[in-house]
């Protein structure tokens, strides 16, 4: 994979921030027990290895609660040492035998990864001391306030690099990453706070006890991303269903998928929005199973009956997902993908900012893969002209704005 150079030189940047900060921890504070190190490290390594990734791309791992335990029985310079080897030597399953780990990831990743966990537990124990905390001894207020500036801080650095390497707009990643791992991050943290209110009375045997509460909750959250794996099984199956029905539309789904999430992350909108136009460019056409099928494969143009009938799709489509509530968020952006910009559209003649910005997005991809592919009744275009027809046609069937962005990626 090609890195921007953005991206080159923002863990360059980060890399070098670490160093101070390394410094800082090493000589302001130290480590009294070197078995204790290993403990911790040994815990973290575990955990961070049953790291779970989420819908959006960024991750949640029960290690952050061995972070914030080890913080506040051993303090920053412990904290800032165990969290950098748990991302440093982590073993990630891939697929199937495939593992990633320190012998076999690039050494810019291995790199970053140390230096995120010095930063993150790091400055959060600076500010845990800052704010009256004490090694091994409870305080509630200044844990609240680490645990919070480890989740801010954390998030901060990962979204900056998966910006730059996904081209989208920061604040919006950074606003879906808190949305989505918030309130996970903070149960996890909980759970660190009681590991180190059990290794502060009873030691660290004790840890091991309420090791099995923490795989409970990874457990949880494994769940939560299998049921969604699940959902998007469901999904495509469904627009296997329809393939079936209509064989000229073979791939157009998936065409206009890529089209469609392609000029929406160009927007940097939203990461849930990209994931709605994603579900709902898959399914756009799933109404086309209440149409006869003599009127979805005839060869020839379709009768002004015919093409009235065909136009009940999107209204079909809309109305047989919006009760399931995991699609329920892409039902209006079905229903309206053949809406135009003049409101000269179908089926609610809605025009202009009437007609969502995902209903849009999917309309242009959905009339450019038509344009580009072939049909019984004719050739398809170049996709030269086909981005000439949608010039040609911005500020009448297409949003001007969404049209251009379009052609300019397009090309």
């Amino acid at each position: 994979m090609d890195i921007p150079k953005k991206a080159i030189v923002y863990i360059i940047a980060i890399l070098l921030i670490a160093v101070p900060v390394t410094y800082y921890l090493a000589t302001t504070w130290s480590i009294d027990s070197w078995q204790a190190l290993v403990f911790w490290a040994a815990l973290t390594v575990v955990s961070e290895s049953l790291g779970i990734t989420l819908p959006n791309g960024m991750g949640i791992s029960v290690g952050f609660a061995i972070t914030i335990a080890s913080l506040i029985v051993g303090g920053p310079l412990m904290s800032a040492v165990v969290t950098a080897s748990g991302l440093t030597f982590m073993i990630i399953h891939r697929q199937g035998n495939e593992y990633a780990h320190i012998f076999n990831t690039p050494i810019y990743k291995t790199l970053f990864n140390a230096a995120l966990g010095i930063l993150s537990a790091g400055i959060s124990g600076m500010v845990y001391t800052a704010v009256g905390g004490e090694i091994a001894k409870f305080s509630v207020i200044p844990v609240i306030i680490s645990l919070i500036t480890y989740i801010f801080l954390n998030s901060t650095i990962i979204v900056g690099l998966m910006s730059l390497l996904n081209h989208q707009s920061f604040i919006n990643m950074w606003t879906g990453s808190i949305k989505g791992t918030l309130p996970s991050s903070l149960a996890v943290g909980t759970i660190g706070i009681i590991i180190a209110l059990a290794c502060i009375s009873y030691g660290h045997v004790a840890v091991l006890l309420f090791f099995g509460p923490l795989l409970l909750a990874r457990y949880s959250f494994k769940q939560y991303v299998n049921m969604r794996d699940i959902y998007m099984e469901t999904i495509h199956a469904l627009n296997k269903t329809m393939e079936a029905k209509d064989s000229y539309t073979s791939g157009h789904a998936a065409r206009v998928e890529e089209y469609a999430v392609k000029l929406a992350k160009a927007l940097k909108i939203p990461h849930q929005k990209v994931e709605n136009i994603k579900t709902a460019a898959i399914l756009h056409d799933i109404g086309k199973i209440g149409i006869d099928d003599s009127i979805l494969r005839k060869p020839l143009p379709l009768t002004q009956a015919e093409y009235e009938e065909i136009q009940r799709h999107p209204v079909i489509g809309a109305e047989i997902i919006k009760d399931v509530a995991f699609l329920k968020d892409v039902a209006d952006i079905i229903r309206h993908h053949h809406e135009r910009y003049d409101g000269k559209g179908y089926p609610d003649g809605l025009k202009g900012s009437e007609i969502s910005y995902e209903a849009s997005i999917l309309a242009i991809a959905d009339v450019f893969d038509a344009m580009t592919s072939k049909r019984p009744y004719r050739e398809p275009l170049s996709k030269e002209a086909a981005l000439e027809e949608i010039r040609l046609n911005a500020g009448t069937q297409f949003n001007p704005e969404l049209a251009c962005k379009f052609i300019e990626i397009m090309k």
